[in-house]
């Protein structure tokens, strides 16, 4: 069963993959021992316990109904309720002397840490941003160093995402050739890997912001290509004009979902959905949200400096480093470009320093969800 619950978070990570729910001990932990709390996404559980191997920590996996951290945080299914519930069904503050939960930071668009607070008694630290990076942090005495407070999306990650969203397409794709265009079935294997592998290797390099600017240089290249193969008659090139449509195609479906895949860059899929009127594709909210409405330009992130009171949150939790402290030891919005709408500095800002703004000219038909 493991076996394949793993197969299934890598290669299906649309999908939910759940685990139990709860308070685990990770070596022996007694009451002066951390507690660490994640989603009881399997992946994310399994992968967490083997990077906090020869610890002693408390492990409390809290309700995303599957989903991992990064997703089910931007769908609000792993959120402030959450957290409180898995506190006190939990019964950890009778095992801890201290008040001190670590939730991953990329959970911040769902998780409000002052509300934890004031429903719990826990103060809220952020960990790293990549788990792998939290037995450093607690042998550092729980501060992060600048690279564990942001995001990255290196060849790895890129290939580890990408397989566990695009998978399921292209297995879908492989079941449509084989059952209607058997004849091009290897090709479509082939080429498809080929294509993700290549451009999840190019993205750094491609021009853009997101997903879909970054294929408009590949994807002018094999159309001039298609385009070069009408004006051969030889029924040979008939295949090779298959092979270049498939190849744009696969494409195609990769830079749709690469924005949704990376926590380094906005959703092109989600806004285009939004613009369509689409409300919500299970559990991501889509339009008359306030991200959507961000990224489509409806609403624009705004500082208000007078409210600013110093508190350095929104440096400390946005994993792009948009925010910097500035002069009066004031936030400021140092890196705008860089913003992906993840709504973490919106969500943990108390002081409303920060708030999203009707765009001028735009008028809202009611009222946005979230």
């Amino acid at each position: 069963m493991n076996l394949i619950k793993t197969l299934w978070g890598f290669l299906f990570r649309l999908f939910p993959c759940p685990t139990a729910l709860g308070l685990q001990k990770i070596g022996e932990p007694d009451s002066a021992s951390p507690v660490i709390v994640t989603c009881n996404f399997f992946t994310t559980v399994k992968r967490l316990k083997k990077a906090l191997a020869g610890l002693d920590v408390w492990l409390l996996v809290a309700e995303s109904k599957g989903v991992n951290v990064w997703c089910a945080a931007g769908g609000e299914e792993f959120n402030t309720h959450s957290v409180v519930s898995a506190v006190k069904v939990s019964g950890i503050a009778d095992m801890v002397d201290h008040r001190r939960l670590i939730l991953p930071p990329l959970c911040a668009p769902g998780v409000k840490a002052s509300a934890v607070r004031e429903e719990t008694g826990f103060k809220v630290s952020w960990g790293p941003v990549w788990l792998q990076d939290i037995p450093a942090y607690l042998n550092n005495g729980m501060k992060r160093t600048e690279a564990m407070k942001r995001v990255t999306y290196n060849l790895r990650e890129r290939l580890d995402t990408g397989m566990g969203s695009l998978f399921v397409f292209y297995f879908l794709g492989a079941l449509c050739f084989l059952l209607l265009g058997r004849s091009l079935l290897w090709d479509y294997l082939a080429i498809g890997a080929a294509v993700f592998f290549l451009f999840m290797l190019a993205v750094p390099v491609l021009p853009g912001k997101r997903g879909l600017t970054k294929i408009i240089l590949p994807e002018a290249v094999l159309a001039l290509a298609l385009t070069a193969g009408f004006f051969c008659p030889s029924t040979r090139a008939a295949l090779p004009r298959a092979d270049l449509i498939i190849a744009m195609t696969v494409l195609l479906v990769c830079a749709t979902e690469l924005g949704g895949l990376a926590s380094t860059m906005g959703s092109d899929l989600d806004p285009f959905l939004a613009r369509l009127g689409i409300g919500a594709i299970g559990n991501v909210y889509l339009a008359g949200t306030v991200r959507t409405e961000l990224l489509n330009g409806y609403r624009t992130l705004t500082f208000h400096p007078e409210r600013c009171v110093g508190c350095r949150t929104c440096t400390e939790i946005c994993p792009q480093g948009v925010w910097e402290m500035g002069e009066e030891h004031r936030a400021a919005m140092a890196r705008p470009d860089a913003c992906t709408a993840c709504r973490a500095c919106l969500v943990q800002c108390d002081a409303q320093a920060i708030t999203a703004e009707p765009a001028e000219g735009y008028v809202f038909k009611g009222s946005p969800i979230g």
